[in-house]
């Protein structure tokens, strides 16, 4: 119980998804009631901000169209709540809102989905927590030969222990500036945190464990966002976010190369 006069705590946000979709089936929130997630099902975008600040859910789908606000306006503020820039937002495109795509990855959305909903692809698109990725056997021990060989003197897959001299830790990747930690969930920039929300923090970390070179995009479809399925503006839209927070600017090399017909490639220094 509550002692009177004080504040009752504010509701806990694990594990819960948030879908402001009246037309979202039955079928999809058994899903996620199969992987142990609580769902909240609401039909407006004014009701979807009010539930996001009050339950603050790891996972929001939006669709584009919603009646007092619709989806665009609702991803663009769910992105701009404070303590809320980690989520996953999936906006919901029906056969006549595809137009929609681009400015609603703009306005923040993680990813596009088509309409009617295909479960398989929602609950790929909603993804594992961050560390839910391991990293491939030797990615680690192989690029760290692979940037010796090419004389890059700061590269590090790991990092030196605290006690033990020496120590590397397999969870921390450092190419150039970027410093990458697995396990605190964080990124810094010549030492410096910058917030990166989970699908960019992802993203980076497939391409620093092949710093130097080219990840197909079909590749970083599949690690990332768990289906090759998708709209490569997607991918595209991330990757500039990316190059923006890690401080890439037009009269600068950009830190992620785009190689025509391929991929990208994270450059080595």
């Amino acid at each position: 119980m509550t002692p009177a006069g004080t504040a009752a705590p504010p509701a806990q946000a694990a594990g819960l998804v948030l879908i402001a979709d009246a037309d979202a089936d039955d079928e999809l929130v058994a899903a996620f009631d199969a992987r142990g997630l609580k769902v909240r099902v609401v039909g407006d975008g004014a009701l979807a901000l009010l539930e996001a600040g009050r339950l603050g859910p790891d996972t929001v789908l939006v669709s584009a169209t919603l009646p007092v606000l619709d989806g665009i306006g609702v991803v663009r503020a769910l992105r701009a709540m404070r303590g809320r820039g980690e989520m996953t937002i999936l906006l919901g495109l029906g056969p006549d809102d595809r137009a929609q795509a681009a400015a609603g990855l703009e306005a923040g959305a993680s990813a596009c989905v088509a309409k009617p909903y295909l479960v398989s692809e929602v609950l790929a698109l909603a993804g594992p927590p961050a560390d839910a990725i391991t990293p491939a056997a030797g990615t680690v021990l192989a690029a760290g030969m692979r940037a010796a060989s090419l004389g890059v003197a700061n590269w590090a897959g790991g990092r030196t222990g605290a006690g033990n001299a020496g120590e590397v830790d397999p969870e921390v990747f450092r190419v150039g500036t970027v410093t990458l930690d697995i396990g605190a969930h964080q990124v810094r920039v010549d030492g410096v945190p910058v917030a990166v929300p989970p699908r960019e923090f992802r993203l980076l970390r497939v391409l620093l464990e092949r710093a130097g070179r080219v990840v197909p995009r079909e590749s970083l479809l599949e690690l990332v966002w768990g289906t090759s399925q998708m709209d490569s503006n997607t991918l595209a839209v991330h990757v500039r976010r990316l190059r923006r927070r890690l401080g890439d600017t037009a009269e600068t090399p950009w830190s992620i190369e785009s190689v025509r017909g391929v991929g990208y490639r994270y450059r080595l220094p």
